[in-house]
Formats: C-alpha cells, structure tokens, sequence
C-alpha cells in the first residue's frame, strides 16, 4: 500500500512555529521526557545489509538479491507502524527499494543504508507519537533528499512501558525516478560524505550535522509535547551540559531487546535498572 504524506502539514505544524528557547524551557517546564537520538550506518564491513536490517525494523520478510538470503522476520511482535516515504511525497516497495540501496553499492565495504533511533515521548498517546515520528521522517527525506524507512516499535513488554521508540533507515544516496517509474539512486546525500569533501562544498563536519539533527528533533519533539498539552521537555545537550547529576542509560539494541522482551535479563537492561534506581535517589535527595 502506497502511504503519502503531506510534507507542507508537518513543516507547519513541527517547524514553523517558533521552538522553545532553552531559558524557557528552563525555567516553565517542570518534567524532563526522556531523549535518545542517536545514528550509525549500515556497512557490509560490519557485516551488516539494509535489506536485513530493513527486514527486522518493520516486521516483514524481505529478500536480498545480492546474496540471495532470504530475512524472515514476520514472527517478530512489537512493530507498531512503519511507513516508507521519499522526498517528492510518495512511498515506495520496501524489498524494491533496499535491493535498489545494495545494487549501488560495489564496494565490499559499501555503507548501503544509515539508521536514526529516537525515544518517543510517552507522554504522547499514540497517535500523537506517530505523527511526530512520520514527521522526522519526512524531514530527514526532504533535507537530504533520500528515502526513509520508518519503524516504530511499542515497548518491550517485560521492560519500562514508556520505551516507544522509533527506527528511522535512511539510503545513503539521494532517490529519484526514472521516466517509467523505476527507483534511482543518485549521488552520496551530504551526511555521507567525508568531512574533507563536505569542506570542499561549505558544509561543516559530519559530526556537526549529526549534532543538528538531535537538535532537530528535540525542537520537533517539544513542539509536539506542547501541542498536547504536556509540560515535559526533552534536552538533546548532555547531562553534564544541562547541569544536571543523573546518569544517561545505553540504548539496549536489538539482541538485548529481544533478550528482555522474552523475560531475560540483558547486560545493558540491568545497567539501564541500576542507573534508573541511582537517578531515583538522586531526585529524593
């Protein structure tokens, strides 16, 4: 099923309207959502396939032509909603488009695919969070000028009810069509370059715009936790930047998601328990 989205509505309704300042939210917000925004690529050097990756993401079975391995990942509960958009407004084939990524690909090292992860806020009932996390999406296709695999996942069912989170893939390269309709891709979109040809173009370093596109999001985020009313905040600096004592948690990943969802404990899920408890003791302190 082919999902369009209006870009116009989103830009409006998320980027538009001026964002909070940081003094304002520093002194009238009184709760802190949680946030996570963090990216890696896909590479073949890490032994890694967008079209495996996009596979478990979403829930679906895919077939990699490159190699012929067929990802099953059907059984897999916990996806909510996924959405393919791309930047002139339209969807596309999910297996079509990450087999079009690979073939793009030569070398063996190839990067074919980047993934965003983002915390929803649970103070957004569900639409709300869908809305916000479609509207990353769109922004990340319109920015860069790639397609984008949306993934959003409901918290693991053994583990903290308010991990609604989302997996943003993204191509690499820039997407087009050809007269016929058929996917193209074009030249490495600008988060992929090296930081030596981004210089060459005016553009800062790699690690500069990463730290944009959390900012990005905690504007979008917050925008969206005052459309519903909410007074939660979310803070894209880090903890020690915000002046405050609490200790950041790691994101659990797929393994040890899948470990916790399935009533066993994980490595980064106990870390995660005795830092929640040490950051409830500092706030009664």
């Amino acid at each position: 099923m082919t999902i369009e989205i209006s870009l116009t509505y989103f830009k409006i309704r998320f980027l538009k309207r001026p964002i909070w300042g940081r003094s304002q939210a520093k002194t009238e917000a009184k709760a802190i959502a949680i946030f996570h925004a963090s990216t890696k690529s896909i590479a073949r050097s890490a032994g890694r396939s967008s079209v495996a990756a996009a596979a478990y993401r979403s829930g679906t079975e895919l077939v990699d032509m490159r190699t012929g391995l067929v990802h099953d990942y059907t059984w897999r509960d916990g996806v909510f909603y996924t959405a393919i958009m791309l930047p002139d407004g339209t969807s596309a084939e999910r297996n079509a488009l990450w087999n079009a990524s690979e073939s793009a690909e030569k070398r063996k090292d190839g990067r074919t695919g980047r993934e965003w992860i983002i915390a929803l806020p649970a103070e957004l009932d569900e639409d709300a969070r869908q809305e916000l996390a479609s509207a990353f999406g769109i922004e990340l296709a319109t920015r860069y000028g790639v397609a984008v695999d949306l993934a959003i996942h409901l918290p693991n069912r053994e583990g903290d009810n308010r991990n609604h989170h989302a997996f943003v893939m993204t191509t690499t390269r820039q997407v087009s069509r050809d007269a016929t309709g058929l996917l193209v891709m074009g030249e490495k979109s600008t988060i992929e370059l090296s930081d030596t040809k981004r210089r060459s173009v005016g553009l800062g370093s790699a690690a500069d715009e990463v730290v944009a596109i959390r900012r990005l999001w905690e504007q979008m985020a917050n925008r969206a936790l005052e459309n519903a009313g909410s007074d939660a905040r979310i803070d894209s600096r880090s903890l020690k930047a915000q002046g405050l004592d609490r200790e950041a948690t790691m994101h659990l990943g797929p393994v040890a998601s899948d470990m916790e969802r399935r009533g066993k404990a994980s490595d980064r899920g106990d870390g995660n328990r005795k830092v929640a408890v040490n950051n409830a003791m500092l706030e009664q302190i």
